[in-house]
């Protein structure tokens, strides 16, 4: 391909994701029942052309976004991974960095919203499920090293996936995604500190 070529190929890519960027703003701000694809053609600064040669609809950039959505969490699963860091410790990590990409992408916010309304994953691709299989290694990794008998990793796993993802939505619709942070470290604090609680006898009967 020569250089006319690859500078149209580099520009047509920078139009594609200028109208992801524009469109996820819009999403976010309006859900996908208030967007209107004439104001994502204003925010991106392109001609309803340009936008109509990437994408045939409103709903077919929507599938794009929620589509780039789940290429983010294998990265950052595996850069935790990387760290070296194992059970509770590894669990909080995972969740700033998702958090992180939450406050700080709005195509992923967009994403999310997106997955909760027009377009929700398949019965048997369900994302929380995967999220809890995940954290539940975790949490079996910390009951292994200390030797919590009591502890049922399962039941811990799908407690913290549930408060995450509710301290999200909640810190969104509140506006104040910048306080998450403080919101997660504060789960995997009680979570940690509800380790050390001893095991609950077994009922008697009388």
């Amino acid at each position: 391909m020569g250089n006319f070529g690859m500078a149209k190929q580099e520009r047509a890519e920078r139009t594609r994701v200028a109208i992801l960027e524009a469109a996820a703003k819009e999403f976010d701000e309006f859900g996908y029942e208030g967007a209107r694809l004439e104001r994502i053609v204003e925010r991106t600064g392109a001609t309803k052309g340009a936008v109509y040669f990437h994408f045939r609809s409103k709903l077919d950039i929507a599938r794009a976004l929620v589509e780039e959505k789940y290429t983010n969490w294998p990265v950052i699963v595996a850069e935790v991974a990387g760290t070296g860091l194992r059970g509770l410790a590894a669990a909080e990590e995972l969740t700033q960095r998702v958090g992180r990409v939450f406050a700080q992408d709005v195509r992923v916010r967009a994403a999310m919203k997106l997955t909760q309304t027009v377009l929700p994953p398949a019965p048997e691709d369900n994302p929380y499920e995967r999220w809890t299989q995940l954290i539940t290694v975790f949490v079996a990794q910390e009951v292994e090293d200390a030797g919590l008998q009591h502890v049922k990793p399962r039941e811990v796993a799908t407690v913290a996936v549930q408060s995450f993802f509710g301290a999200y939505m909640i810190a969104h619709e509140l506006g104040r995604l910048d306080t998450l942070p403080d919101d997660v470290k504060r789960l995997w604090q009680i979570i940690g500190a509800s380790f050390t609680f001893p095991a609950a006898a077994p009922a008697t009967v009388a």
